[in-house]
């Protein structure tokens, strides 16, 4: 198949700089950028029109804690032929598929130079953060006001003895966390608290 070179004036296209709103900073490594997969797909769409370039995705790996994607995009009019690996490490196996695909996409679009300036550091996202998900502004609840509802609930659920000897509450950590909403119609409850399941279930069982 005869296949049409790659002009300058493709490559431009692919390399111009993304919109704004397609990068935002790592949620967990601060010094890194992302780059969302849509804007990717735009881009090649832009350039190659939509049924232009395919991507084939590949599993490799699916681990306890990550899943590895090979992905290989086709742009068969310019002999284009990418192929490159993506992971992702999201506790929900469905999200973690899909990401190790769309982080695939995304190094396969670096081959290209999409985001070229996001790859080669020249892109400031110090200022921007990443997206909230949770849109419930309630303030979190403060250590003294936890102390304080901790006492009163432990007081209305009096300890058992277990077979053992031990004084328990009888309640689990979610439903004493589930008590404490209900009593400040609050969703966070503060951070402290909730380090550890170990520690948090230590301190409800003590008196």
């Amino acid at each position: 198949m005869e296949t049409t070179k790659v002009t300058n004036e493709i490559r431009e296209k692919l390399r111009e700089p993304l919109p704004k709103e397609a990068i935002s900073q790592h949620p967990t490594k601060k010094f890194l950028s992302t780059i969302k997969a849509i804007y990717v797909v735009e881009r090649l769409n832009d350039v190659f029109g939509i049924g232009g370039w395919s991507i084939k995705y590949d599993i490799v790996e699916a681990g306890e804690k990550m899943i590895v994607a090979k992905g290989v995009l086709m742009v068969p009019d310019f002999g284009i032929e990418v192929e490159q690996y993506g992971g992702n490490d999201n506790p929900d196996r469905g999200d973690a598929f899909k990401g190790a695909c769309t982080d695939c996409l995304t190094k396969i679009g670096s081959y290209l130079e999409i985001g070229i300036n996001v790859f080669k550091g020249l892109t400031d996202t110090q200022d921007q953060k990443p997206v909230e998900t949770n849109t419930d502004k309630r303030p979190w609840l403060s250590e003294k006001m936890l102390y304080t509802a901790s006492q009163r609930i432990k007081a209305a659920n009096p300890y058992v003895t277990t077979t053992d000897g031990d004084d328990v509450l009888p309640l689990t950590p979610q439903e004493f966390l589930e008590k404490l909403k209900k009593e400040f119609q609050m969703k966070n409850i503060h951070k402290h608290a909730l380090e550890t399941d170990v520690e948090f279930q230590n301190n409800l069982n003590k008196k």
